[in-house]
């Protein structure tokens, strides 16, 4: 027979110390099995995702290329855009990209429920609670990074780069047969490439915009201070522009949409920082104390001032 002995308020001021409730030790092995069946069954997820989209792939394609068609009109281009196929695998290859991306955001979800199941180990139970708040803001974030990217950088970065290239030089070293009766170019668009870059926007700004949740998140797990964000504000803008540079096309219109609102989500999280902890736990190195240490690593008192 076992008898429950009751929490006392020795134990309650140890918890800290002790770690979360039900927290079991795990080796370095037990985390790797741990995600590798959280990666498992995200990678379901996007899988029936994939599945799911590619029947509406013909739909969704139409979907990509509303950006370019309001771009081209807005260029004042003749006709429509033609879109060609220079491979013989490249129709195929660009409906498999197609379903992808949008299985990875219909599995959105339960990638964003994996990723927690896989740190709630190592919460409290109190921090446990937020799986909802968590996943719910984590997919509602992400649809709207690829819908800002969608709706407004897009059309913007193809208009310009459309005018940009109806206004260059080139136009003056071409013959009237690479021209068309308007005098404008010809344009040979390949749809491979354009839905390469498309999507590959879409996802990006999609993930950029999780940073504010990120930051929260460490926030309310006092990891991270917002004193120790705004200490660090100049590293965090050069590290923002340099991720722009990786994530965007080479090009400048799209790095600067992107680098812009990523630095306007960085300042308005040392906002949130603030709100959710404002007392700035877990930045130690304001707290930490200087304690001098001698050859053999012991550490001794500081001496007193006389004066």
């Amino acid at each position: 027979m076992t008898t429950e002995v009751a929490p006392t308020d020795t134990d309650e001021e140890l918890g800290d110390e002790r770690g979360p409730e039900d927290d079991v030790p795990m080796s370095f092995f037990d985390h790797l099995g741990e995600l590798r069946r959280c990666l498992v069954r995200a990678s379901l997820g996007v899988t029936v995702g994939f599945v799911v989209s590619f029947i509406f792939v013909s739909d969704l394609l139409r979907f990509l290329k509303i950006p370019l068609n309001e771009a081209w009109r807005a260029a004042q281009l003749p006709g429509r855009p033609n879109l060609q196929v220079l491979e013989i695998q490249g129709a195929l290859m660009t409906d498999v990209r197609i379903g992808l991306t949008a299985g990875i955001f219909l599995a959105g979800p339960v990638i964003f429920y994996q990723l927690w199941r896989f740190i709630s180990p190592g919460l409290y139970r109190s921090e446990k609670r937020f799986v909802v708040p968590f996943v719910f803001f984590s997919v509602l974030m992400f649809f709207v990074g690829a819908w800002f990217a969608y709706e407004f950088v897009l059309p913007f970065a193809l208009e310009w780069l459309l005018a940009y290239t109806e206004s260059g030089f080139l136009k003056t070293f071409l013959t009237e047969r690479e021209l068309n009766p308007s005098g404008q170019l010809m344009y040979q668009l390949e749809l491979s490439e354009y839905v390469k870059g498309t999507t590959r926007i879409l996802l990006a700004f999609a993930v950029v915009f999780e940073l504010p949740l990120l930051i929260a998140v460490l926030a309310k797990l006092e990891i991270l201070s917002h004193r120790t964000l705004l200490r660090y504000w100049r590293v965090a803008v050069l590290l923002i522009f340099v991720m722009a540079a990786f994530l965007t096309p080479p090009e400048p219109v799209t790095q600067l949409m992107m680098a812009v609102p990523m630095v306007f989500l960085f300042f308005t999280s040392v906002v949130v920082a603030y709100i959710l902890n404002p007392a700035g736990r877990g930045d130690f190195e304001e707290s930490a104390e200087l304690v001098p240490v001698d050859r053999h690593g012991e550490a001794h008192d500081l001496p007193e001032d006389d004066s």
